[in-house]
């Protein structure tokens, strides 16, 4: 496991890591702008302006570091959440994350129309995608899992976002029930016994998000389908950096039609479109990646395929919203949220981008 800001490596007896954000002893004014400054480690937020005005806003972090994963519980009063492409471009994180709420309600458009929460259910979020949603007053459990541990498990790792998941489901009851059990026992729970704890929990929520598939499911390929397109997912990531990667030359590596590749990635909006998105991705995370640090943003250009900087820059800036230049000086996760402010433990804030690092 990587060494966490405040954390002893390698994992031992002690406690897992464990941080409490409250505002309780901050002046009533600041109150809104030290959560709202906190939070946008993952979203932006807007309070409605009473609650922001007054001296009664009220929110609450409880996160506990299990190796490689995390587990936090969110207590905040009504809000609108947006996790844009900007925010996504600075702090480069690349995690699902699977919500429960204890109570309060969700809201959120879909394809189909308004969604909300569902009772004893689950809803997982691909924080490598956008997202907006509002909640009212609220207590809810996050779990983060970074996309490298989980996603080769699953079956259809691409169609995850804002899947909904329904507590009637007895593998869903699973891991909701571990989740809180994770929660309960956190106190308890050793680092040296979070090492074992990390795999079994990916492993069950890969379990609950397979077995939650539903056969009439739209999202959802056929077996034979799904295994296809994650053949040519493996095959589009290894050539990456290769500029002469196209839907022709993917076909006929896959044996397929161009009309049949198409036809497999247009859930992804495109054969194309997916591969450009995996491309700034792998750019955005080189990016914010210390190893990475020396190459020149040409250099990261090529690594991702483009043979210029200007088309890479210009791509770049249409997905996120930035350019590559304003990633690399922002110089990843700011030192200050890493310590304390004003008495206030932020420690989450550094956790949550290290997962997985």
């Amino acid at each position: 496991m990587p060494e966490l800001p405040g954390t002893v490596d390698p994992p031992g007896d002690d406690p897992v890591p464990h941080a409490h954000f409250r505002l309780g002893d901050a002046p009533s004014r600041q109150r809104y702008e030290l959560w709202r400054d906190s939070i946008s480690c993952i979203f932006e937020v807007e309070a409605p302006p009473d609650l922001r005005a007054g001296g009664d806003f009220s929110a609450e972090i409880e996160a506990s570091v299990f190796d490689s994963i995390m587990l936090a519980r969110t207590r905040t009063l009504e809000q609108r959440w947006h996790r844009t492409p900007a925010l996504m471009a600075r702090d480069g994180m690349d995690h699902y994350m699977i919500q429960l709420y204890e109570h309060g309600d969700m809201l959120w458009e879909a394809r189909d129309g308004a969604r909300s929460f569902p009772t004893d259910g689950l809803v997982v979020f691909d924080l490598a995608q956008q997202v907006k949603t509002r909640t009212n007053n609220f207590a809810n459990l996050s779990l983060f899992i970074p996309r490298i541990m989980l996603e080769e498990h699953l079956k259809s790792s691409g169609d995850q976002h804002l899947r909904v998941l329904t507590g009637r489901e007895p593998m869903v009851q699973l891991l909701r029930d571990h989740m809180l059990s994770l929660k309960r026992l956190a106190p308890r729970i050793s680092a040296r016994q979070a090492v074992a704890i990390a795999p079994a929990t990916v492993g069950l929520a890969a379990a609950c998000l397979n077995a939650a598939v539903s056969p009439d499911d739209p999202r959802q390929s056929s077996g034979v389908a799904m295994a296809r397109t994650s053949a040519v997912k493996r095959f589009i990531e290894l050539h990456l950096d290769d500029p002469r990667l196209s839907a022709d030359r993917i076909a006929r590596q896959a044996g397929m039609s161009r009309s049949k590749l198409y036809e497999l990635f247009e859930a992804y909006g495109g054969v194309a479109r997916y591969v450009r998105h995996r491309r700034l991705r792998r750019a955005l995370l080189a990016l914010t990646d210390r190893t990475h640090a020396h190459c020149t943003i040409y250099e990261i250009a090529l690594m991702v395929g483009y043979e210029n900087d200007a088309a890479f820059i210009r791509a770049f800036r249409n997905r996120y919203g930035v350019t590559p230049l304003d990633v690399r000086m922002a110089g990843g996760i700011p030192a200050e949220a890493q310590r304390r402010t004003a008495g206030i433990d932020r420690r989450h804030e550094a956790w949550v981008h290290h997962l997985g690092l």
